[in-house]
Order: structure tokens, then sequence, then C-alpha cells
């Protein structure tokens, strides 16, 4: 997945999606620590390439990936 705007964008984008949390400045990258009380998820983008990984339990990613690739998509 990919995603070529602002950070600023993505927050609003997967904050529109329900996904609450709190985001991390990881050097290259920048984090969301995705806070539901029941996973592990992370959402990790890298700026320079735009490249976004969702990553943690495969059961939580299986549920909101295809959602977040909608919504990158510009379908939500």
């Amino acid at each position: 997945m990919t995603f070529n705007g602002t950070l600023e964008e993505l927050q609003a984008l997967v904050a529109d999606l329900g996904c609450l949390g709190h985001w991390v400045h990881e050097g290259a990258f920048e984090m969301l620590v995705i806070e539901d009380g029941e996973s592990n998820l992370r959402l990790n983008w890298w700026p320079g390439t735009g490249t976004l990984m969702l990553v943690g339990d495969p059961a939580q990613r299986r549920e909101l990936e295809p959602r977040l690739k909608e919504a990158l998509a510009g379908g939500s």
C-alpha cells in the first residue's frame, strides 16, 4: 500500500476509519499505534516513499486492511 499525501491527511483518513491511537515519529517513518483495547496493530508510513505497512496480529489486520485499501483508493 502507498500514500503520497501529508501526515495530516493520513491522520484524517485513518481517523475516518475509526482507528484510534497515537502517532509516533520513528526516524524515517511515522507510526500509528492503534489503541482499540484488543489488538497490537501498528500502521507504519514512510513519507519519503509513501509506503504504508500494517503490522500486528494477522486476524486483526484482515479486518482493517481491506477498509484501509478502499479508503486509500478513494472509496470511502
